[in-house]
């Protein structure tokens, strides 16, 4: 059961005093209803059935120890001290919570703060409450109320963990079946193209791309759930940039065509070699690069590789622009978030899971690099993919 929130219990739920006194009790008599019971904090003065004041322990017994203090307010009927108050008592009503009620007593003068207050009820006398009762009930409540969020908190970290070491333990599960569809789908596709059955060629095509399109999918969600589960390791290797380059252009070369754009590449010839997780930057600027052929439509998308050399050491920066839908600047601030796009618009138009760029952001990070965005729609696009030209392992990741 969720303990109950503070703004959820009012002074009703705490408990009370119940001694009353006329208008007319003298103050000796006050004074010994106060030695009687030791832990009452004050007492209530009734005017017939009319609320008339309150007498606090505190302030009763100071203004008793004054210079003839006693002579006065002892012999005296009990509204001479209670018209000798600077200040009427603190009264609220019934619906008032204890966060409530807790501020407005904080907010009396000093030499009042720690005094009973009055909590008003239509048709019922008044009640009298003491102000420590007040506080350690709301101490309680916001107790509980941070145990249970602290539980919630727990509860919500635990089931996330559950998620992501199930599908990282899931990886061979999902992607071995999909491998076999796809392969079997291609050994149909040349049986049946020797067989000259070329009517059939199209639906067993349709089949292929659609197990790829599901195995990227995959590919992608698993990958997440490992860097999810401090599962993804990196793996470095010393490899060809030029090599790299030429392969990730290829690739991507059929979907920046479909578009009418043109592409093109330019690198520092002095970058001929990294030392990184090769198949980690080559995912990354196939993510960049599909995407930027995705949203560009007869225009230009390129990729230009520099060195940059500062006192963090060498750098290699990979800037990958297009001319086009571009992004505002409230969608930049979200597009590293793992499955978003930029506008449910987007999804239908152009498809895509919304992972690509979350998982170059963090590979990007792994490697002990950073990954930027700057756009103006309708004008294009450019990211900044920088990674150390030797990466350490485990840069940049927990």
């Amino acid at each position: 059961m969720s303990a109950p929130a503070t703004q959820d219990v009012t002074v009703l739920d705490l408990p009370f005093f119940d001694v009353r006194v006329s208008d007319a009790t003298l103050g000796s008599e006050v004074a010994r209803l106060f030695e009687q019971n030791h832990s009452l904090p004050g007492i209530i003065v009734m005017e017939q059935n009319r609320f008339r004041g309150l007498v606090s322990r505190s302030q009763f017994f100071q203004r008793l120890g004054r210079l003839f203090g006693i002579e006065v307010y002892s012999s005296r009927p009990i509204t001479a001290f209670l018209d000798s108050l600077p200040s009427p008592p603190l009264q609220m009503p019934a619906e008032t919570t204890v966060q409530n009620a807790a501020i407005l007593c904080l907010a009396r003068p000093v030499e009042y703060v720690y005094d009973p207050f009055v909590v008003n009820i239509e048709d019922e006398p008044p009640r009298l409450i003491d102000f420590l009762a007040l506080i350690l009930k709301q101490t309680e409540l916001l107790t509980a109320a941070q145990i249970e969020a602290h539980a919630q908190r727990a509860a919500a970290v635990s089931a996330s963990n559950a998620k992501s070491d199930f599908l990282a333990n899931m990886s061979h599960e999902l992607r071995t079946p999909l491998t076999a569809i796809i392969g079997y789908g291609e050994i149909l596709v040349e049986d049946v193209k020797a067989s000259q059955l070329d009517e059939s060629i199209p639906r067993l095509e349709a089949i292929i791309k659609s197990g790829v399109h599901l195995l990227e999918m995959i590919n992608g969600l698993l990958d997440l759930a490992k860097i999810e589960a401090r599962r993804m390791d990196l793996f470095l290797t010393t490899f060809s940039l030029p090599d790299l380059l030429l392969e990730v252009s290829q690739v991507t070369k059929p979907l920046i065509d479909k578009n009418g754009n043109e592409f093109t590449l330019s690198a520092d010839s002095t970058l001929t070699e990294m030392h990184s997780d090769e198949a980690k930057l080559r995912q990354s600027l196939l993510n960049l690069l599909s995407n930027a052929a995705k949203f560009t439509n007869q225009g230009r998308v390129s990729l230009e590789v520099r060195r940059e050399t500062d006192n963090a050491g060498d750098w290699a920066l990979f800037l990958v622009s297009d001319t086009g839908i571009g992004m505002s600047e409230t969608q930049m601030t979200r597009l590293f978030e793992s499955f978003y796009q930029a506008d449910s618009s987007i999804s239908r138009r152009y498809g895509g899971t919304g992972l690509g760029l979350s998982l170059s952001k963090q590979f990007c990070e792994m490697l002990g690099g950073k990954l930027t965005v700057q756009s103006v729609v309708n004008q294009g696009t450019t990211f900044n993919l920088k990674v150390p030209i030797r990466s350490k392992e485990r840069a940049g990741h927990d």
